[in-house]
């Protein structure tokens, strides 16, 4: 397998990644806001969307590791920056919908994905796991809201700014 093959844009199918993963992390987090009801049709739509993100970044690492990603712009202390920034991002993509996943788990409640595969529950609810877990969940959504704001943030003052070809490199525009 290789390792960080430097490109002069990002893959078709790192794009198409991107934007799935964001889409339904998006969908996800606004779920919560309009139906938090853990019985409600939305809420397992939740759940679901939460083992898709999950699933779609372990692709979507995998795959920058095998077919490259663009070199980062900037200073030596702003690509270390943009690599600390992304690294909190996959960590979290990754680390939310996990603690989700454990909050049923833990419940002893089966999770149905989009009607296709369940993933078992315990057993016996587990009151300590249920506790470790909703803590982590509940403090990675506010890192999360914070990391998706920088972001943003900093892919408009790259694109308007610093008027840099970051947009275009991660889009594939010349």
């Amino acid at each position: 397998m290789k390792v960080f093959v430097p490109t002069e844009h990002f893959s078709s199918v790192s794009k198409f990644i991107h934007i799935v993963s964001a889409v339904a992390f998006i969908a996800a987090l606004l779920i919560m806001f309009f139906s938090p009801d853990p019985d409600s049709f939305a809420f397992g739509m939740h759940r679901s969307l939460g083992v898709l993100v999950i699933t779609l970044y372990l692709v979507r690492i995998t795959w920058m590791n095998w077919a490259g990603k663009p070199k980062a712009l900037g200073t030596k202390f702003e690509k270390f920056m943009a690599h600390m920034a992304h690294m909190a991002l996959y960590g979290i993509l990754i680390l939310m919908p996990l603690s989700g996943l454990l909050i049923s788990i833990a419940k002893a409640k089966d999770t149905l994905v989009f009607g296709l595969l369940t993933i078992p529950g315990l057993a016996e609810r587990n009151s300590g796991l249920i506790d470790f877990a909703s803590g982590l969940h509940s403090f990675l959504e506010v890192v999360c809201y914070l990391l998706v704001f920088m972001h943003v943030g900093a892919a408009l003052y790259h694109h308007f700014i610093l008027k840099d070809e970051t947009l275009s490199r991660m889009m594939g525009n010349k």
